[in-house]
């Protein structure tokens, strides 16, 4: 595996960390891999590390190239900067498709808390959404206005374009409303986009992994936090299935 970071805008410390795997010789007829963009959280005041290469591990694992991006915190400056350093990730990203051996039909997005709302707008307001968008713990409703006054609501921006969505939250977060994902799977449910809904009993904001090496305290977490990252691998093979056709439901 090879690992760098590179640099999208030195001022800002905008920063895109790849973590890269072989193909070709000794992986059998694999010849490209899925990729992720991992956007962790920190309320737009820092990029947590605890949701950033620990994540990476995770997909990795399961055969992922990993990137993470280091975007622009509210220090450096506001809205619309970090939509810009996403999209900066995204084009890179997808300009070394062939260099880095990426199947770009099967490019997904993570975000926590923040990150969750960046990774979202980055879905939604932008010409490089991801194939399947996953959300932890995720700032999706005007609640974002408690943290970066002036950043955009993006509940409303949700249409029947909008790629499949993984969410996962926790019942008692402290932090931000489990309102933000349900009503954002709701919205979801109305445009009959593909989602994936995990509602958590118990657990504390930002849990990461749900793995006890990345957990800030000794707080409770629900035993089933951790499955997320498993049922999100097998929610994104899903979601970039060429073949597969969700079948119309009834929303009368």
């Amino acid at each position: 595996m090879q690992s760098e970071v590179i640099s999208l805008c030195q001022e800002r410390n905008v920063t895109l960390t790849c973590y890269l795997q072989e193909t070709g010789e000794g992986y059998g007829h694999l010849e490209k891999r899925p990729a992720v963009l991992i956007v962790p959280g920190g309320g737009y005041t820092h990029c947590s590390r605890r949701e950033s290469d620990p994540v990476a591990f995770g997909f990795l694992k399961a055969g992922y190239q990993a990137f993470i991006l280091n975007y622009t915190c509210l220090d450096k400056g506001s809205w619309p900067l970090p939509l810009q350093d996403y999209e900066e990730a995204m084009k890179l990203i997808l300009s070394h498709k062939e260099q880095w051996k990426i199947d770009p039909d099967r490019l997904a997005s993570i975000g926590f808390s923040a990150g969750g709302h960046l990774a979202c707008a980055g879905a939604l307001l932008t010409s490089y959404p991801p194939k399947a968008l996953i959300l932890g713990y995720s700032l999706l409703t005007d609640e974002i206005e408690k943290y970066a006054p002036g950043f955009p609501s993006l509940i409303e921006h949700v249409n029947d374009q909008t790629p499949p969505c993984f969410l996962f939250a926790t019942a008692n977060d402290a932090s931000v409303s489990v309102k933000n994902t349900l009503q954002f799977a709701e919205k979801l449910a109305e445009h009959a986009v593909m989602f994936e809904c995990h509602v958590y009993p118990y657990g504390r904001h930002g849990f990461s992994t749900g793995e006890d090496s990345v957990q800030k305290d000794p707080d409770p977490l629900y035993p089933a936090a951790a499955d997320w990252v498993q049922d999100s691998l097998a929610f994104c093979r899903a979601a970039f299935d060429p073949k597969l056709k969700i079948p119309a439901f009834n929303q009368d």
